[in-house]
């Protein structure tokens, strides 16, 4: 099967051993990671970037969107392994919604015979701590509001027509999907084995997490943590503080573990 193009490399063609796979948060697509990856590739030029768009998301808009969770996750593995090499070291970094993609996706790859190095989570609930929604959010202003409360949109977002118009769908179907997810996962808990090292980053003020402390469960080894002041879109507001802890981090240093 030939697929159009999901992933985009974001620097130059040459070979790289560690490649770092960034994941979107829901209704985004790869350009939310412009700034970082900029930052990255001006500190650490040697690291291979890629950035996924999910269906239905920036340039595969076309496309529907995906119900789940699980098949968001299928969907990227299918079209990111003929890009990758399995002799190369693969970081995988999720945003809210995206390191729910990243859990999967990661099991899938290793299934696979990649080698997954790191995984870094950031603004997000555990998988097993993610609860079941059933809230309607066909209404856009009922969408918007549950998405106020927690955090999840950047102020005036969505105050243009034309941005609701293009932007909401994706949105919407990713909310669902994250809260039909335990639906079908059932509040499981996969541990990643102690050499894949695992790194949770959070905004101290963000609504939409539980305590960092959870993610201690997906790893049997130890947990690397870092907090920022700021809501859910942490990133944004200590960019600079966050690029040099994910480098400290993907080099091989890190804060002490919980």
């Amino acid at each position: 099967m030939t697929h159009r193009r999901t992933a985009w490399p974001d620097n130059d063609k040459e070979e790289k051993t560690v490649k770092l796979i960034c994941c979107p948060y829901a209704g985004a697509h790869v350009n939310v990671f412009t700034g970082l990856h900029k930052q990255i590739r001006a500190r650490l030029p040697d690291l291979g970037l890629l950035a996924v768009e999910y269906a239905g998301h920036g340039r595969r808009l076309s496309e529907p969107a995906l119900e789940s969770i699980a098949e968001q996750a299928a969907d990227l593995l299918a079209r990111l392994e003929p890009e990758l090499d399995p002799d190369e070291e693969l970081i995988l970094l999720g945003y809210s919604m995206g390191s729910l993609i990243v859990y999967e996706l990661a099991q899938l790859l290793k299934q696979r015979g990649f080698r997954i190095g790191k995984l870094i989570f950031m603004a997000a609930t555990p998988p097993h701590r993610v609860r079941v929604s059933e809230e309607d959010l066909e209404e856009d202003e009922a969408l918007l509001e549950h998405c106020r409360v927690y955090g999840l949109i950047k102020e005036h977002q969505f105050d243009s027509p034309q941005m609701r118009r293009l932007f909401l769908p994706a949105l919407r179907s990713d909310i669902a999907a994250v809260g039909r997810y335990n639906i079908t996962n059932g509040y499981r808990c996969r541990r990643f084995p102690a050499e894949v090292e695992v790194a949770v980053f959070q905004g101290r003020s963000d609504r939409s997490v539980t305590a960092p402390e959870d993610w201690k469960d997906v790893t049997e080894g130890e947990l690397a943590r870092y907090d920022y002041p700021g809501g859910h879109f942490f990133l944004y507001e200590c960019q600079e503080e966050v690029v040099s802890d994910l480098l400290l981090f993907i080099q091989g240093s890190k804060r002490p573990a919980i």
